[in-house]
Order: structure tokens, then sequence, then C-alpha cells
């Protein structure tokens, strides 16, 4: 419950009345989606559903559509001071109340909800029973109605994430339906605030640090040791200072994490938006930003971002294999990803100036930062796809200006921005993802001057040997890298000192990358420098030899996953596991394996890892595997890679169908069922297990899901590379 340390201070006089603006244009490209609230199957789906609109610097706003934060990744506004990292919770919520008349004890009905600690956690106000419906495209919102002491109003509440800048929009519209005219209305809006990073949580104990200058139509909240500060403005609500404390907020989904989830929020005063006796209707804005900036032109700013969605799937259709047109179900799908798509592509400061000169891709909201392995896998779907080549190539220019000894960057820390390179597989994609941008004719300047000399530059630190043991077998020319202490390939989990995947020495989709970059950069290079193309055709197929004889396990008509150095002693002992990462041997370009291998390859992923919603890290009959992706962290990260399933690796299994049936028509319809269900989540489409609506996060798919049925959607609820290869794929299928 919350425990104010001070009473709310009376409202000051209203801002003199102006007529009322007309609603900004939606955005028709982005797929609308919307939640009913008429009874408590409804109540559950909108605590449990989550919504998310993101501002194109790494900054965000996300909550869950009943408006109860549950993570402390859940506010109205996350921006990124350095975008697009150092996130702030800015302003993490709203509590908002009517009065049925304008005196100060005139009786207020509260129209928000969240849930706080105690001995039976506890939803509070009781806003919920008033919510109507919640209702998304490129911005959210909620109707409620209230009906009470003969007075019938409807309260619309609009939230809109302004493109390109740290700032919201919350416009809220008073509708007179019936009562009363003669008597005003008054709606209170008073902001919760934290002002930390946000992977933290805030307590009281830092309530002398807070500060609050203001009056009129705005104000300023401080916090001593953060630059960030959050600038309130309104156009006809009046500010009233009187601080108060609001305690022991619970975040439910974190509490399922096994994590820390009570915080202390911090209010700054109250705004007050007043409805005039005979007024029918009136809507005021509330905008909330990081600089003290003017209000913004919200029209503009989503028409803008209506104008980028439209090009974006105007370009995604063109890419279509097929020249018939798209059917209906295509139509949807392509929409509904190449709006999730837009919201992954982010600028990045560049070092040293930190003007916004370069792109890069946030890996998934709401706690991951740009990774250098999911941005080279996610460039094709979200960027080449969907015809953002200049952001192609700056970020392909980001990352090749950070690598360092061959490496490109593994991830930028979230904090300070400064790159990681503990990464085997990332430098590969970046070769296919550089090499597709060629392909997709991109710039030729940037190509011939800065990416073709990069990905030679990692080819030769691969061959002589370069960091974290990242080095190619002069024997069989496989690459091999790191060592028991290290987690070099995309199954990294390790926590509190214990690695759950060791797979150091030569693994399989390393290996299959390996061959795979090596092909088409022989083939990109081959006019500017045909010598070179040919003597890396020449070592692709040495690697495909060592490759076959390397890691086909004939007992099992499959390929081992990594082969391991055997202690004190030569040679490598097979791991038998039984995973997707041989699935890359079939789905990349330039399989090094024999056709038969490749069916039989493909036949036992389809039948012991395919789930509907992604392919699962281990095979279920493995003694190590975990069939549901729950508990604590340590749980969850054993879980990560030991049987929980990952949506992405959809893609290169119906890119691998695709390929290995020789893009016949049976082949499509299979690769389309693979596809069929996670599309359907993502649209909202019912199912036998949870019924109608959405699921996780709606218009996204998420990162992982348990290994087992009911599936649920679990880790990250927006993952970049779910949505990049659900686009790209779905791209060759329609």
């Amino acid at each position: 419950m919350p425990s104010p340390a001070s009473s709310s201070a009376k409202p000051s006089k209203p801002a003199a009345l102006r007529r009322p603006e007309p609603p900004p244009p939606k955005a028709l490209a982005a797929p609308a989606y919307r939640l009913e609230a008429s009874g408590p199957a409804d109540l559950d789906r909108l605590l449990s559903t989550e919504w998310l609109l993101t501002n194109g610097l790494g900054g965000f706003a996300m909550g869950t559509c009943a408006g109860v934060p549950a993570r402390r990744y859940h506010g109205l506004l996350i921006a990124a001071a350095t975008p697009p990292v150092g996130r702030v919770v800015a302003l993490n919520s709203a509590v908002e109340s009517l009065a049925l008349g304008p005196a100060p004890d005139a009786p207020r009905i509260d129209l928000s909800t969240f849930r706080f600690n105690g001995a039976e956690p506890v939803l509070h106000p009781n806003g919920l029973a008033r919510l109507l419906r919640f209702e998304q495209d490129t911005t959210c919102r909620w109707v409620y109605e209230v009906r009470e002491s003969g007075a019938a109003v409807e309260i619309t509440k609009e939230l809109h994430l302004l493109d390109r800048m740290n700032a919201v929009q919350l416009r809220y519209r008073l509708r007179r339906l019936a009562g009363d005219a003669d008597k005003g209305l008054d709606l209170h809006i008073r902001p919760l605030v934290s002002l930390r990073d946000f992977h933290c949580l805030n307590r009281k104990a830092w309530s002398d640090r807070f500060s609050v200058a203001g009056s009129g139509d705005s104000a300023r909240v401080a916090f001593d040791g953060q630059p960030t500060q959050l600038h309130l403005r309104s156009d006809w609500a009046t500010f009233a200072a009187g601080p108060q404390w609001w305690f022991d907020f619970l975040y439910e989904f974190d509490a399922q994490r096994g994590q820390d989830c009570l915080e202390d929020l911090f209010s700054p005063g109250e705004f007050t938006l007043r409805l005039p006796a005979a007024t029918g209707e009136i809507t005021g804005v509330l905008q909330a930003s990081t600089d003290p900036v003017a209000l913004i032109d919200a029209s503009r700013d989503l028409a803008s971002r209506r104008a980028r969605l439209d090009s974006m799937r105007t370009a995604a259709i063109r890419q279509r294999k097929s020249t018939t047109p798209p059917t209906p179900a295509d139509d949807a799908a392509i929409s509904a990803l190449t709006a999730a798509a837009d919201a992954f592509v982010v600028a990045r400061a560049s070092p040293g100036t930190g003007e916004l000169t370069q792109t890069s891709i946030i890996a998934g909201y709401p706690w991951f930062a740009d990774w250098g392995r999911d941005t080279s896998i996610s460039l094709a779907g979200l960027m080449l796809s969907t015809g953002r080549l200049d952001d192609a190539r700056r970020t392909l220019l980001a990352f090749a200006s950070h690598r360092k000894n061959g490496i490109v960057p593994n991830v930028f820390d979230d904090r300070t921005g400064e790159p990681s390179y503990n990464t085997v597989d990332a430098s590969l994609w970046f070769i296919l993802g550089a090499c597709a941008f060629r392909k997709a004719g991109g710039d030729r300047a940037a190509w011939d001057g800065h990416l073709a000399p990069a990905c030679l530059d990692i080819v030769s630190h691969y061959r002589r040997g370069t960091d974290f043991n990242i080095a190619m077998d002069p024997h069989d020319k496989l690459i091999t890298a790191g060592t028991s202490a290290t987690q070099l390939t995309w199954m990294d989990a390790k926590r509190d000192g214990v690695t759950f995947t060791p797979r150091h020495g030569k693994a399989v989709e390393i290996n299959s990358l390996w061959h795979a970059a090596l092909c088409e950069l022989a083939d990109a290079i081959h006019d500017s420098d045909a010598a070179m193309g040919a003597h890396l055709r020449d070592l692709a197929g040495t690697v495909a030899r060592g490759f076959r004889t390397a890691f086909w396990n004939d007992a099992s008509g499959c390929l081992y996953d990594c082969l391991s150095p055997i202690d004190g002693g030569p040679g490598w002992h097979p791991s038998p596991e039984i995973r997707p990462n041989q699935l890359f041997a079939i789905s990349l370009p330039h399989s090094p394996l024999t056709i038969e291998q490749q069916r039989s390859v493909l036949a036992v992923v389809r039948e012991r890892l395919l789930t509907p919603f992604g392919l699962r890290t281990l095979d279920p009959a493995d003694p190590n595997y975990r069939a549901r992706y729950e508990g604590n962290l340590f749980e969850r990260d054993r879980a990560y890679h030991n049987g929980t399933a990952w949506p992405w690796l959809l893609g290169p299994f119906a890119e691998a169908t695709l390929r290995v049936g020789a893009f016949s028509e049976a082949a499509k319809r299979d690769a389309r069922a693979a596809l069929a269900p996670i599309l359907g989540e993502m649209l909202g489409a019912s199912d036998r297990t949870t019924g109608p609506g959405p699921r996780g996060c709606i218009g996204q798919i998420a990162e992982v899901y348990d290994g087992n049925a009911p599936q649920r959607p679990q880790g990250c609820p927006a993952q970049a590379w779910s949505i990049a290869e659900a686009l790209r794929v779905t791209l060759l299928l329609s």
C-alpha cells in the first residue's frame, strides 16, 4: 500500500481554456492491437501482456496492458543518455484520478492501479475496475469510463514516445457522456519518478537527494548525482508542487525471476486538467523529457514515423521472391514484422564526438544493449529486407571501426558504452552481413574502402591466431577457440562460476560460419582481387573436407556439436549432444556437407528439436535437458541452452528446409508450416493452450520459449533476431 509522506497540495489556478486540438493521425502501416477489459480472464491477460514503444535512440517505454508495472524496466520514459546506452528510468508512471467537481474536497475516482507488497500482495487503487480496453499501434491508449454520482465520463489516455528524442507525451481526453453539465470535473495526474539506472531499484533512503522546481504549466525534477533530469510540461494542465513518497511497489515479473522486486518512488507534485462546466470535451497534453524542450507537435512526429514504416513495408514487399501479390495473411505478417523491426534500429554516438552518426541494433528490450553477434545476424532481416541500406552501412562501419585484432565487439557496456570482445562468431557473422550488404546493392565505396578490408583483416587474424585462443588448425584448417574458462559462442550462459554449456575447441556452427564466410568473401572480392578470391575459395574447399571428416557422426546421422581438445594429448573429443548448432551447416550458403548428409541432419533436427515456437537447444532425451525456463536467474541460465526453445532458429530451420528441398513447392509448404505458429502468436491468433489474444509483448516475438508444452514466452519479451529471422524468411516464402 502506498504511504505518502505528505498530503497533496491544492491545485493552482487553472490555465486559460483553449480550443481542443484534434487527435494526431495514426500510422496506418502499423497493425492495431486491442484488448478488452470485460471480465476476470481479460484482467489476467491485461496484467500479463506487455506493450513496447521505442524512440530510435535505445530509449523506450514499456509496461503491462493493465497499466500495472511488473518489471524494474517498466516505465513511461526510459531515456538513453548516451545513445543507445546509458539508460535511465526518467518517468516511471503516473497516479491518475478524476475529481467530481473542482472543489479541493471533491470525491476522487481512481483510474490507476499498482501492485504493492504486503502480507499478501495487493492491487491498489481500483482504477482497473474502470478500464474498458487497451489499444496499440504506433501509440498506446487506455480507455476508461467513470459512472458515479450521476456523472458519466470517458477518459482516454494516449501515450506517444517521440521519435529520436528522449521525450514522451501523455495525451488525456475527457469526454462527458451524461450527467450534470453545470458541474466541472478535474483530472489529477501525479507523476512517479526514480531517475535511476534502469537495471537498479530506488528506495526512500535517497529521499533527501531529490529536488523539485516549477509552477504554472511545468516542473523540473532532479536527483543529486544523476546528470539526467526530468522536465515536465503541459499545454493546459497546471502544476502544484507537493512532494510525496509512495512505498513498496512490487514488480511481479522480477519476483518470478528471483530478483529484487520492491521499489519506492518519488512524486514531485500534481498536474490538474479541468473540464469546465458546460464543456463536453477537452484534451490536454503532459510532456516529459530529459531536456527542457518546448511542447512537440505530435502529429508531425507520428506522420514521420508513419512514412518510415510505410517505406519499410513497401521495400519488404519488393524483396518477396514470388511474383504474385501477397495474400492477406502474408500482408498482415509483413506489416507486423516491419513495424516490429523498426523498434530495434537505433542511433549510436560516435566515439570521441558524441555525434549520432552511427547506427546499431538493440538485441532486445528491455535489458539488452547492442551486441555484435545479434546485430550481424539481424542486419539482413531488419535492414536489408526493409530497404534501410544507409542504416546497414552505418551499422557495419560502426562495428568495423571497433574491431580489435580481427574481432568485432561482442557487446557494448550498457553504462559506459565501452566494447567487449569475448566472442568467436560475431566476426564471422559480420563477414556474412557485409557480403549480404554488397549483394543487396549497398554503397560500393563503403565496401571497397572499409568493409572488404575489414573482412580480409578478420580472415587474416583467424588464420594466424588472435585473442581468446582463436586460431585456424594448420592440419584441417578448422577454427578452434577458447578454453574451459571462456564462453565465446552464442551458447554463452555462465553464472556464479558455472559454465552451463562448455563448447571450447572446434564448435560446429563456428566452422559452418567459417566455411560460408570464406566462400561469400571469395565471391565478393573476385572482381577486384581474383587471386585472393581464388585463394579463399581453395581454402574453403579444404575446410569443407576437414569439416566432413571431423564433424560427421555416422551413428546418429547428424553432426557432433563440438570437438574439445583432449587434456594432455593430441586429438579431439567429439560431443554427441544433439543441438541446433549443426543446422547452420545446411542453412547457410555453400554447405560443406553432401546432399545426403544435409537431408539426414535436417531430419534429426526436425524430429528432436523442432517445436511450434522455436528450436530446442538440446535433445529432450539428453539427461541434461531442461523442459522449463523458470525459477531464479541461476536456474534460468542453466536451462537457457539446455532445452529452452529459441524462435530465431526457426529462420535457419526454414531456410535449411528450402535449400535441402531445392526450393520446391513442397519445401516451401514445410518451411511455411514451421513459421506459422510463431507468426500466429505475434499477430494474436488463438491456440488450444492459451486461448485467444496476444501473449508476451504485443507485436513482438520473445527471446525464448519453454522447451515443452505449454510453451510460454520467456526471457526478453522483444528480441531483435526473433523478428529479423521471421521477416527475412517470410519474404523468401511469400
